[in-house]
């Protein structure tokens, strides 16, 4: 077992701002790749939700409820494919219904974006 001075050196060596530094520096790369594929893939899925909504003339400060159904719904194609996709979204679907949203905008959103067809 190690003693407490033993346990406090390891700790200071850890988080010493040059090692934490060094180690963020490392990452940095991967982490930038990460987010720069992320952006790729939502970024069209955001313009084709923002797209629909305007068509819907959905008001403006209700969109951000739309936007936040459409991402679960990503979510979920990133998941699940086919039937289980469909289970997915329809829960999706059904929790934004009873939160007050339209039930037409959801299903289209869904057609529309994702090519799902909720009932």
């Amino acid at each position: 077992m190690r003693t407490d001075k033993q346990r406090i050196a390891k700790y200071n060596a850890k988080t010493d701002s040059a090692t934490v530094r060094r180690k963020v520096a490392a990452m940095l790369p991967i982490m930038k790749a990460n987010y720069a594929a992320y952006v790729d893939e939502i970024v069209p899925v955001e313009e084709a939700v923002s797209a629909v909504l305007v068509q819907e003339q959905v008001a403006p400060p209700v969109r951000i409820l739309y936007h936040a159904f459409a991402k679960q719904v990503w979510k979920c194609t990133k998941k699940y494919t086919r039937a289980s996709l469909v289970i997915c979204a329809q829960s999706k679907k059904d929790t934004w219904l009873a939160r007050g949203l339209d039930d037409r905008v959801l299903r289209r959103l869904a057609l529309d974006v994702f090519g799902i067809v909720l009932a």
